[in-house]
């Protein structure tokens, strides 16, 4: 969650003025840079990075994955003994690199 927990800054702008102005408008929202186009005669729009919009909704998928597998008690159980048997390999040596897989 690196990028998405930092400071965004917001830049104001009115819809005629983000008109004109699309390529400037459009270099300003970059990475936590976010442009606010507002309309008289309709809701606000932001304008966002496109890297930071992705990362966002793989981020949502991620978290929703992570609370049906959390919804699911016996699921969960289950993770918990995997992990604490996949704890005692590690420490007996039981377990691959995965250069040593994969050769990388």
């Amino acid at each position: 969650m690196g990028q998405l927990l930092t400071a965004k800054t917001v830049s104001r702008v009115s819809a005629t003025k983000f008109r004109d102005n699309f390529k400037r408008y459009a270099k300003r929202a970059k990475g936590s840079r976010v442009v606010l186009v507002e309309n008289r005669r309709e809701e606000p729009k932001y304008l966002v990075d496109r890297e930071w919009l992705d990362s966002l909704l793989r981020e949502r998928e991620s978290a929703l994955a992570t609370l049906e597998i959390l919804a699911d008690r016996r699921l969960a159980d289950r993770l918990l003994k995997l992990a604490k048997s996949l704890d005692g390999d590690v420490k007996a040596g039981r377990l691959h690199s995965m250069a040593e897989v994969f050769g990388a």
